[in-house]
């Protein structure tokens, strides 16, 4: 099917391409052609999504996350999505049931795990924060962003070795692709644990 005499597969390109330039409010307007052309592209209705979230229409992102899911609700991409616009806007709650949700479909999904983590985190269950960030960890021990929001949850416990484990984890991933400013801050944040848990000794 096409619109306009473009394919969906084209105007997705057209919007993408208009995102990376800033384009947002264009790329939003590519992302309808494309879903004129093909009304079933979940792909489409996650990335444009995306972008409504970028732009602070969290609403309209909500939306597009929640027919995301109704065409595929086995996907994990937009229930983590539409979590991550609760977290935005500070609707924990409801952050919460969309990973829980998402979680039904696709229990072994790091990236849910995390947004779970995440909201329980802000409604300071930090315990329960901790346990679903090692769950997330389990099925992606390889995202430095994992390791770091579990050392601030176990900074928040004052359990300064374990911080500085999963800062130093975190420093070493991030050395290896090659992004050494975020290396050098995790390692330091890991030393400064280290000194913690020495005065406390």
């Amino acid at each position: 099917m096409s619109f306009e005499g473009q394919t969906s597969e084209q105007w997705l390109a057209s919007a993408r391409s208009l995102r990376q330039k800033g384009q947002n409010k264009k790329s939003i307007e590519a992302y309808q052609k494309a879903l004129k052309a093909d009304p079933s592209s979940v792909v489409a209705m996650n990335e444009m999504g995306l972008v409504h979230v970028h732009v602070g229409e969290q609403n309209e992102a909500i939306r597009a996350f929640e027919k995301a899911i109704s065409l595929a609700p086995n996907d994990a991409e937009g229930y983590a999505n539409k979590a991550e616009a609760y977290l935005t806007v500070g609707s924990f709650d409801d952050a919460l049931k969309t990973a829980e949700e998402g979680l039904k479909h696709a229990p072994t999904n790091a990236t849910l795990w995390a947004r779970k983590a995440r909201a329980l985190e802000s409604l300071l269950r930090i315990q329960d924060a901790v346990d679903c960030y090692n769950e997330a960890l389990k099925y992606n021990s390889a995202d430095p962003g994992i390791w770091k929001a579990l050392a601030l949850c176990l900074d928040a416990q004052e359990k300064w070795t374990e911080v500085a484990r999963a800062y130093r984890i975190a420093a070493n991933l991030h050395k290896k692709r090659g992004e050494l400013q975020d290396a050098e801050s995790c390692f330091k944040f890991a030393q400064m644990a280290e000194d913690s848990s020495e005065s406390m000794a």
